[in-house]
């Protein structure tokens, strides 16, 4: 998602920029939207939209969606060099937040 727009089309390679950090988005087969992340590049203003805080000493990649938000532990540490196909298997393995 565009931080100006708010829509995911006009992000160039499916990659966005997050205070701290990058996140990518992903569409599943079942066309569900994930937005990827790297809890260790959270920051306050992230964290304020949340009702959980994140991971301080074992962050995990945080894949959240309209459906469900899903962490993986830890988080590969080469997760944006992962395929698409490779993170949304990643996202079916993770455990749910809620």
């Amino acid at each position: 998602m565009d931080a100006r727009s708010g829509k995911p089309e006009d992000v160039p390679g499916g990659r966005l920029n997050i205070p701290g950090g990058n996140a990518r988005i992903l569409v599943d087969h079942d066309h569900v939207e994930w937005e990827v992340y790297d809890e260790s590049q959270w920051d306050f203003r992230m964290a304020l939209e949340w009702d959980v805080l994140p991971q301080t000493e074992n962050p995990g990649l945080i894949f959240s969606s309209r459906v469900d938000r899903r962490r993986v532990w830890p988080a590969p540490t080469n997760w944006q060099q992962l395929s698409d196909e490779q993170l949304l298997s990643l996202c079916a393995g993770a455990r749910s937040m809620f």
